[in-house]
């Protein structure tokens, strides 16, 4: 748009003003003259009418959808549009945390939903929204290492988002493309970062770049931070009084300030200690909360999203998941499995009895837990172990004494290690305590005698190996000869134990293409493509068996094919049981799915401490496959309680009341009326298809007329039993790339990769991945919204704009002219604060001049009834109405119509946004005014806090170094809130000062009475 002409004798200056995508406030200015390709475009008039310029009212409907749905800024929260732009079926719960997220001034969300809720979908809704409303430009996803590719492919392929994963090789192809001062996090406004890169040299050095090492300014450089798997940056606290910030705390503390907003995500954000839990809120928002201090409930409630999966019901009220099945594959050990237990415990006792200092007693008992885990998972986990550290006790290498800090903190921390890492940090650790049986003769032959064991059995397969080949032939080959459709997914934690799995099944007959493996070493590339393989209909794929380790347990979804896993061992922290689990028990499965695991046949007999040990994860095991209750802070219960019933500190612990009443920190509060919760959301998005007309009718209606536009082939229908499929044709030139991503993933491997069919409905594609859901961000549907859209500036696009219709509706007294056009309402930054499409019109009698009709919402609704049901014009009534557009001055009365329709809207719009403004600023204020007072009650305590560490004996000096650091910055966010507010509140001022109209004149559309037709 021309925003300014300076002339010249020899040139002349003319300064452009951006009207895509909402950024009004960017200017280019060019010398007109020697600018190639010049020329002037009607944008902002209503279309020339001539008797050989009218469309068919589908055509103009069509057009009209396009504008409509480009217009995605609204000054209405309750406006939903990210849905539509997904490629997904969505459930309606899955919309909470973007209505939250519309409904504040900043984003600060932690999505705390239950294992396989779609915590990815509902993220990516939030980054959509704020991405087509203007209000995220720059958007950082921080993730496991494992999860890069499947963010990367899932925002592309839901929600048509082109994020770039950046990593080592990333930013050495920027240098060679931009530069060797280039800056990854600048080129690429929306960027994937693993966890662990970016806490390497290279990530903090890019970043030292970009974030202002004096703190955030004003606005932030970043805009949206979402961090998966948040629960691995809350500092860990499994016994200490006070938790201690992590590496990777300390990081994403560092990093999360310079964001507007944030979106965190943890099925398990709480781990029993409100300590490390409020260190978390306090990252997610450093408004409203503080490490240490307890939080306000009503801050938790606004923050934290957390919904269960047995609260989740459909519209009439019935569970929207299924009960598990959980149950247990009795074993018989036999004596030579039991005796290698005993020697375990002779070795676990003569220590325990030699060593009666605190630090030495804590090692041993490591050792101990190190072992059990190892040979619980099979003799061949155990004998590698046994190995490593038989060798280590035998060399000469130092090795420090033990000490409580890393004692402490062990199994917190092994419990974010993949299979490799883990390995090596339990190698480590019990490499460290070598001093404590280095010259004793005893242990060392204890060793020896259990190393003997472990390589006498590691060639067969011991009692419970035999019962899961049993259990595996029954499901995926009962005849002994034909494989069923049926697929089962073994977890283990351990790749030794894996491994040595691999090859009894090889050895059983179950190998080759029907084995899969996953672990620790694949890359996020060869993940992926497993993962298809997996989630691949079985008469497609042969893959039946899946072996993996805990690598797998977050973020990978296994749910379309596969209803049944068995926990080969059973992990010490209850966590990673329940993430494992959530790999089958997720959205989309439609069957019981079924969760395995052992225990002894004797185990409610008298039994010796082999099978007691054994029957006592089992508990555990039991208890979280039920999950019966949010086992959030249970689990950190439990699993201390693995530890001290391991060691023989306890003899037993009441599994099934763990945690009841108990917890340190209490739970993370769930939302239990989500049927209420999913009407008002449902009401909101039906509200948003009335208003936008997004149909599935509606979107194809804009892809045929778009490709026919084009000269492109039109879609030919698809024979299938659901309707509503469609084949993308051959498309040429540009429109090739409206095909990208129609091909099957994983073809068969003799076969070319199929092209699957397109459904515009949700309903259709909903459970089905060989069909793809062209959703208003799908390429083909963006590039056809795009095409219709350049119609207003281009007239060698073929619209006219312009159509006539004949219709019998009984309001019309004589010919109606009604006009669209295009509002926008721009704030002082530049930035769309509300688009929409207006109508305005008049009635243009035979004799006489245009009258305006006042009444908007009845004009609207004629104007609706006429395009639906009219019929279109003959060509002699386009020539008659061509005619009176001139006769009636028609034009100057419609443009008068449009101008006052713009005028009250604005006015109307305005005052809605100074409410929004008004509510924001307060929100805003409330808040702080209530995290003060929160902070002045905690400070108010002064000595009853330190008295806490004085109770408790040999405390760590870390703590009691972090808990001062904490008070010392207790009281420096008070001083810091006051200031805060005001830059806060000048934000939102600055977002709504001034703002200004523009409106485009879009289409013009006859509506004739059939008496004046004849």
């Amino acid at each position: 748009m021309v925003g300014d002409v300076t002339g010249a004798d020899r040139s002349t200056l003319v300064t452009l003003q951006s009207v895509e995508d909402g950024r009004y406030g960017e200017t280019l200015s060019v010398i007109w003259e020697v600018e190639p390709g010049r020329r002037t475009l009607p944008s902002g008039s209503l279309p020339e009418i001539t008797k050989d310029g009218f469309d068919s009212p589908e055509r103009l409907a069509a057009f009209l959808d396009a504008i409509r749905w480009s217009a995605v800024t609204s000054a209405d929260v309750k406006t939903l549009q990210a849905p539509f732009r997904s490629g997904v079926a969505i459930e309606d719960y899955q919309l909470e945390p973007v209505a939250r997220a519309l409904d504040a001034p900043r984003v600060n969300l932690l999505l705390a939903d239950d294992v396989g809720l779609g915590k990815t979908i509902e993220a990516g809704l939030v980054a959509q929204e704020l991405l087509l409303r203007q209000r995220s430009r720059k958007i950082v996803v921080v993730c496991p290492a494992g999860l890069t590719v499947k963010w990367r492919d899932e925002m592309a392929e839901k929600f048509g988002l082109d994020f770039t994963v950046i990593d080592s090789e990333r930013c050495a192809e920027v240098r060679r493309t931009h530069g060797s001062a280039a800056n990854p996090f600048e080129v690429y406004p929306l960027a994937i970062v693993s966890l662990p890169w970016l806490r390497g040299p290279k990530a903090q050095r890019l970043l030292d770049e970009v974030v202002p090492a004096d703190g955030p300014t004003y606005p932030r450089t970043f805009d949206l931070l979402i961090l998966d798997e948040a629960h691995h940056v809350a500092p860990a606290a499994p016994k200490q009084v006070y938790a201690i910030d992590s590496q990777q705390t300390k990081l994403i503390r560092r990093l999360a300030p310079h964001f507007t907003h944030r979106l965190f995500l943890s099925a398990t954000p709480h781990n029993g200690y409100q300590a490390s839990f409020t260190a978390l809120l306090e990252i997610v928002d450093d408004q409203r909360f503080a490490r240490g201090v307890d939080p306000d409930p009503s801050a938790v409630k606004d923050v934290v999203v957390r919904r269960l999966k047995r609260h989740i019901v459909d519209a009439d009220g019935k569970p929207r998941f299924l009960q598990r099945d959980a149950r247990e594959i009795p074993v018989v050990y036999p004596e030579d499995e039991r005796e290698i237990h005993g020697l375990l415990k002779d070795f676990a006792d003569a220590r325990r009895k030699r060593l009666n200092q605190t630090k030495s007693r804590k090692a041993a008992d490591l050792v101990t837990l190190l072992l059990k885990k190892r040979l619980f998972s099979s003799p061949y986990a155990f004998g590698q172990t046994i190995t490593v550290y038989a060798d280590t006790l035998a060399s000469k290498a130092k090795t420090l004494p033990p000490d409580d800090e890393w004692l402490e903190d062990f199994f917190e921390e092994a419990a974010t290690l993949d299979d490799e890492a883990l390995e090596e940090a339990e190698h480590d650790a019990l490499a460290r305590t070598k001093p404590l049986v280095q010259g004793e003769s005893d242990e060392l032959a204890l060793l020896r005698r259990m190393k003997d064991w472990a390589d006498a059995h590691e060639a067969q397969p011991d009692a419970k190996a035999k019962e899961l080949i049993t259990y595996l032939k029954a499901v995926c080959i009962p005849d002994g000869e034909h494989w069923t459709n049926e697929r089962v997914i073994v977890f283990t934690e351990y790749r030794d134990t894996k491994d040595w799995l691999r090859e009894l099944l090889r050895s059983e007959g179950m190998g080759a293409d029907r084995v899969a493996e996953l672990d620790g070493s694949m890359t996020a590339d060869a993940r992926e493509q497993l993962r298809l393989a997996f989630q691949k209909d079985p008469s497609e794929h042969p893959v039946r068996i899946l072996l993996a380790t805990d690598a797998a347990s977050e973020g990978i979804d296994l749910q379309d094919h596969c209803h049944r896993l068995v926990n080969y061992d059973i992990p010490f922290n209850p966590n990673k049981l329940e993430q494992r689990i959530g790999r089958i028990d997720r959205y989309g499965q439609r069957e019981i799915p079924q969760i395995r695991h052992f225990v002894g046949t004797g185990w409610d007999q008298a039994v010796d401490s082999y099978e007691a040990d054994l029957e006592f994860l089992s508990r555990v095991a039991k208890k979280v496959a039920r999950m019966e209750e949010d086992l959030g802070s249970v689990n950190a219960v439990l699993s201390d309680a693995v530890q001290r019933r391991l060691t023989g500190e306890i003899n037993d612990f009441d599994v099934e009341n763990a945690g009841r009443g108990k917890t340190k920190g209490g739970n993370v509060p769930a939302e239990t009326d989500v049927g209420e919760q999913v009407r008002k959301l449902r009401a909101n998005l039906d509200e948003t298809v009335a208003e936008l007309r997004i149909t599935p009718a509606g979107v194809k209606r804009v892809v045929d007329t778009a490709l026919h536009l084009a000269r492109q082939q039109p879609l030919k229908d698809v024979v299938d039993p659901d309707s509503g499929l469609y084949e993308v044709p051959t498309l040429t030139g540009s429109w090739e790339r409206a095909s990208a991503g129609l091909l099957e993933k994983l073809p068969a491997s003799d076969e070319e990769p199929k092209q699957r069919p397109v459904t515009f409905d949700q309903r259709t594609a909903k459970g089905r991945d060989d069909v793809v859901l062209a959703h208003l961000g799908h390429p083909l549907v963006a590039m056809s919204t795009r095409l219709l859209r350049a119609a207003v500036s281009g007239d060698e696009i073929g619209l006219h704009r312009v159509t006539a219709v004949v219709s019998d509706d009984p309001e019309l007294e004589t010919v109606l002219v009604g006009a669209y056009s295009r509002f926008v309402l721009v704030g002082a930054d530049g930035v769309r604060l509300h688009e929409e499409v207006l109508h305005a019109g008049g009635w243009a009698p035979q004799t006489g001049r245009f009258r305006r009709w006042e009444s908007v919402h009845r004009l609207g609704d004629l104007l609706d009834r006429a395009l639906t049901t009219g019929k279109p014009a003959t060509p002699r009534v386009q020539a008659k109405m061509a005619e009176r557009w001139e006769s009636a001055r028609v034009l100057d009365g419609l443009s008068s119509a449009i101008q006052w329709r713009t005028t009250t809207r604005r006015e109307s719009l305005v005052r809605t946004l100074a409410q929004r403004q008004e509510a924001e600023q307060s929100r805003i204020t409330a808040n702080l005014e209530q995290f003060a007072a929160t902070l002045r009650a905690q400070l108010g305590k002064g000595d009853e806090q330190d008295a806490l560490f004085s109770a408790v004996e040999a405390q760590s000096k870390d703590e009691i170094a972090q808990y001062h650091r904490d008070r010392r910055s207790w009281e420096e966010r008070l001083r810091r809130l006051e200031g805060e507010r005001d830059r806060e509140l000048e934000q939102v001022a600055a977002r709504y000062a001034d703002p200004q109209p523009h409106s485009f004149p879009v289409a013009v559309i006859f509506v004739v009475p059939q008496r004046e037709a004849l």
